[in-house]
């Protein structure tokens, strides 16, 4: 189990929570490698070494390229589309909640709906709430150490 695992471990009904979310969103629009790019730019807005290192390494195993690893943690991707949404998670992460109004016109001009939308912001809620969890528990990484990206302008 590693070692973030054993701290939510700690609360049963946290556990239950988690996985279920987890499940749920694994069934959602942002499955798979769009997933996990979803986790590295939260990871990395939210300045959380473990989470970063654990979903870059499970984002390898999905086939995530390694410039499509790197350029999650600045909220790109080679996918426009893919990039609108990793842009948008770290604004809401960043603004806590409320990306502007034309930062909402923006992910919804590259093809979401309110639907996706709310998903996305689901995506941020489960990867903040495991960074917060680390940042509390500093557990030691139990994955690659992996570089935090510098903060981009254009994400702001």
């Amino acid at each position: 189990m590693p070692n973030l695992g054993e701290v939510i471990a700690l609360s049963t009904p946290l556990t239950r929570a988690l996985l279920d979310f987890d499940r749920a969103l694994g069934k959602g629009a942002f499955r798979g490698k769009v997933g996990e790019q979803l986790a590295i730019a939260v990871a990395n807005e939210n300045r959380c070494a473990y989470c970063l290192a654990a979903h870059s390494d499970t984002a390898r195993e999905f086939g995530v390229s390694e410039e499509d690893i790197l350029a999650a943690r600045s909220g790109h991707a080679s996918d426009p589309k893919v990039q609108a949404a990793l842009t948008f998670v770290q604004r809401v992460v960043r603004h806590r909640g409320r990306p502007s109004d034309d930062q909402l016109a923006e992910v919804r001009a590259a093809g979401y709906g309110d639907p996706e939308i709310v998903e996305l912001v689901g995506h941020a809620i489960a990867t903040t709430l495991t960074n917060y969890l680390h940042h509390l528990s500093d557990v030691p990484l139990d994955f690659p150490a992996v570089e935090f990206a510098a903060e981009d302008p254009a994400t702001v």
